[in-house]
């Protein structure tokens, strides 16, 4: 959750920014009266610059709600350098506009003030070239997502953007991750080329390119790259009982670099649950940031696209497989990326897979891009009455969420959320199992005056059943992940969604 900080000095202005401060998760109001006759007991008796030169690196976001002149007067003392700068947004009292002032991309600035300017009602200035044209931002591109900017393509950033935004030749050569990165409601500048051929695509006439790739190296483009770490990759463990947390990290280092595969890219550990308590994982688990999750041999017992079944693991734990089959089904992958991988060190056995998340992009938004490679795009063969196939029972989900993406959703920002959604959720795992959440487009859910909408459907009784939610244009990836938390843990949504979000039922006449 971000650390946000609203600072007002006038009475106006505290009074917006309590409204803010109930809005916004992890923000907290500061009011500088210095003569204390307006401010209340909380007020601060001491001068702006010194109240902001004490806070400012404590905080991932600052709201200003005063004028850009006193920001910039009080804060360029303050400044080191964009990747290191909080992002600092200004906002006028009567709420008119909501101008980043400092930090845009990196510090998330222009990200926070459309947040802003959505739950406010006002306009959100973005003067940052990439975004006011309509391009893609090269050193944010994948934050949405959760992808890691290598730090070695730093230098090379700012030849990047300025190819891209002086409409000068680009490749975007992606070869993993979430692919609707591209947000624009109209097709993609024809500067913008892209490729998701697993080899170099050609370079010619290219002059910088941004890469989405999960391999540790890669061919030397002899350009401007700036180079994005997806987080695709799930890796399967099983291993001996109590192999040390020391041998685990060895095991899944030699894996990775065996494989040509980055760190950065693994979203996640998974194992049967025989190893939920095993104590060398859940430390390696600890030590790498990444999840570790366990699934019943029952679950694994029914995964299919398994290469290196072993009759020894079934007979001794009723699985044929630990490592292949715990991939395959965390990820929802229908193959292995990489079949099971021995690794043998201090006496242990440790066994390895790798699968990728896939990810699918509506065709409405694909054909935005302008592709010179990658692979064929048809649409499967419907199954089942159509063709006269066995009848299949619905797939279980606890809760469904019919999102709208009619014509007046689109335009307030909904196209493709629904897709987004189900990628979110597959990132949480919620997209299967008990608590599995499905995710429905509607062409137009005929509640154009709440802007972007969506409502809640429940199997059973559950106290989020039939709720409409509305403005959803402005959910960060963050509020939709505590939404769906909420859910799955039958907590009421008005405790996690802001109140003007909570859209409400007339009474019936």
């Amino acid at each position: 959750m971000s650390r946000i900080a609203i600072h007002a000095i006038t009475r106006k202005g505290a009074d917006l920014g309590q409204r803010l401060t109930a809005q916004l998760p992890g923000a907290r109001l500061f009011v500088v009266d210095r003569q204390g006759d307006w401010g209340g007991e909380q007020a601060l008796n001491l001068p702006l610059a010194e109240h902001l030169k004490e806070q400012f690196r404590q905080y991932d976001h600052h709201l200003c709600l005063f004028s850009a002149g006193i920001a910039t007067r009080m804060l360029a003392p303050l400044l080191q350098d964009k990747r290191l700068d909080p992002g600092v947004v200004c906002i006028d009292e009567n709420a008119h506009f909501a101008i980043p002032l400092l930090s845009g991309h990196r510090g998330g600035a222009n990200a926070i003030a459309t947040r802003v300017a959505t739950l406010l009602g006002a306009t959100a200035a973005i003067t940052t070239a990439s975004d006011s044209s309509g391009l893609i931002s090269v050193d944010t591109l994948g934050e949405p997502f959760g992808w890691q900017l290598d730090p070695g393509c730093e230098g090379d950033l700012t030849q990047v953007a300025s190819a891209v935004v002086n409409h000068r030749p680009t490749l975007i050569w992606q070869q993993g991750g979430e692919k609707a990165w591209w947000q624009g409601q109209e097709p993609m500048p024809e500067h913008l080329k892209v490729s998701e051929s697993a080899e170099l695509p050609s370079l010619d006439a290219m002059e910088a390119a941004v890469v989405i790739s999960r391999n540790r190296t890669l061919p030397d483009l002899d350009l401007p790259v700036a180079l994005w770490r997806p987080k695709d990759l799930v890796l399967g463990i099983g291993c001996d009982r109590n192999t040390p947390q020391q041998v685990i990290e060895q095991g899944i280092d030699t894996f990775l670099e065996a494989h040509n595969l980055h760190g950065k890219s693994v979203v996640r550990l998974a194992s049967i649950d025989l190893k939920a308590d095993e104590v060398g994982i859940l430390g390696a688990a600890r030590n790498l940031e990444l999840p570790f999750e366990c699934f019943s041999a029952d679950a694994l017992r029914e995964v299919k696209g398994i290469e290196n079944p072993s009759d020894t693991v079934l007979r001794c734990i009723g699985v044929s497989s630990v490592a292949e089959a715990a991939c395959l089904y965390s990820s929802g992958a229908s193959q292995l990326l990489v079949p099971k991988f021995k690794y043998r060190g201090q006496g242990y056995n440790l066994t390895l897979a790798a699968c990728v998340i896939p990810f699918e992009e509506p065709l409405a938004r694909r054909a935005l891009k302008n592709f010179i490679s990658g692979p064929s795009r048809t649409r499967a063969s419907h199954k089942g009455l159509a063709t006269g196939g066995a009848v299949k029972p619905i797939r279980h989900y606890r809760h469904h969420l019919v999102v709208c993406e009619g014509g007046r959703c689109q335009q307030s920002g909904a196209d493709g959320l629904a897709h987004q959604l189900r990628q979110i959720l597959k990132e949480m795992n919620l997209s299967k199992g008990q608590n599995r959440i499905k995710v429905t487009r509607s062409h137009c859910a005929g509640a154009c005056r709440q802007r972007a909408t969506a409502v809640v459907y429940a199997r059973g009784e559950d106290v989020n059943h039939s709720q409409w939610l509305q403005s959803l244009e402005g959910f960060s990836k963050e509020q939709w992940q505590r939404v769906f938390q909420a859910l799955s843990e039958g907590q009421a949504l008005a405790e996690v969604v802001p109140v003007q979000s909570l859209a409400t039922m007339e009474p019936c006449p």
